[in-house]
């Protein structure tokens, strides 16, 4: 029996995390897809006590972790209660236990997901410093993201993803059919190095979508991604997710972390990290 695909979107009841769930279920809704709606509850105190030498001490620590895992419920069930009547039947709710940067891998996979639609908070105070947690995620995962900041939904009209080079649209093929087939717009793939748009070889994955893409060249010397997605009249912006080039504002005239928070609070539909 094949598994149904799911899109996955982690919860952590705020309104940015919302926002993600109602890309999902716009991306969802006209096909064969199922949502699961994962929240990752941290156990590291509760393991602690569980290893306690008291019989006593552990068994109030298990009853703690037992109202913890009720609240979580009730929390998670109210959270999306109301949106089966837009959408019906197709979210499904999770309660998962361990790290952010490893159960989001392991559900992904547990349950056939090609994308992960994530909510992020921004950057902000220290976090200018040490990164936003959304971009050490995606670092640390090997399936695309959907990136959205609190911003209500858009439909997907057109998608600029820039790409270092023409040879990374076999790299990024199957990522890129997956996306396409999750919405009826087009793409703009914007070639960063070489000067010639013309006669680019087209894996086989994209052919069959070709007549829903263009390739320009549109190096950003003088304004940043997220500038030139504007100005492109995109409604999401496509990048390819590699530490090295998050070092320097130099490679896409802007980090990625802060791509991930752009001014206009764009989507980034973000590439894995390859190898």
């Amino acid at each position: 029996m094949t598994m149904k695909k799911t899109l996955v979107v982690p919860i952590d009841f705020t309104p940015v995390s919302h926002e993600a769930l109602l890309y999902a279920c716009e991306l969802s809704v006209n096909h064969d897809i199922e949502i699961v709606a994962v929240h990752v509850l941290d156990t590291k105190l509760f393991n602690q006590f569980n290893n306690d030498e008291s019989d006593e001490v552990r068994a109030i620590a298990d009853q703690m972790m037992q109202d913890m895992l009720q609240k979580t419920k009730n929390d998670l069930d109210n959270f999306l209660d109301g949106l089966s009547v837009f959408y019906g039947d197709i979210i499904r709710p999770l309660i998962t236990k361990g790290t952010i940067y490893e159960a989001f891998n392991d559900v992904a996979k547990t349950y056939n997901s090609p994308l992960i639609v994530m909510g992020t908070h921004g950057i902000s105070g220290m976090q200018h410093i040490f990164g936003s947690k959304a971009y050490k995620v995606v670092l640390n995962t090997p399936i695309p993201f959907l990136i959205v900041q609190e911003r209500s939904y858009n439909t997907i009209n057109k998608v600029h993803i820039a790409l270092k080079s023409a040879e990374q649209l076999f790299d990024y093929a199957k990522a890129i059919n997956m996306f396409a087939g999750l919405f009826n717009g087009t793409f703009v793939f914007n070639i960063l190095s070489g000067n010639i748009t013309e006669n680019i070889a087209v894996p086989e994955e994209l052919k069959s979508i070709s007549e829903r893409f263009s390739f320009i060249h549109a190096p950003f010397s003088q304004e940043n991604i997220v500038d030139t997605t504007k100005a492109f009249g995109a409604d999401v912006i496509g990048i390819s997710i590699d530490d090295a080039d998050n070092q320097s504002d130099a490679v896409y005239g802007i980090t990625q972390d802060k791509i991930l928070v752009n001014q206009y609070k764009y989507p980034v539909f973000c590439l894995p990290k390859r190898g």
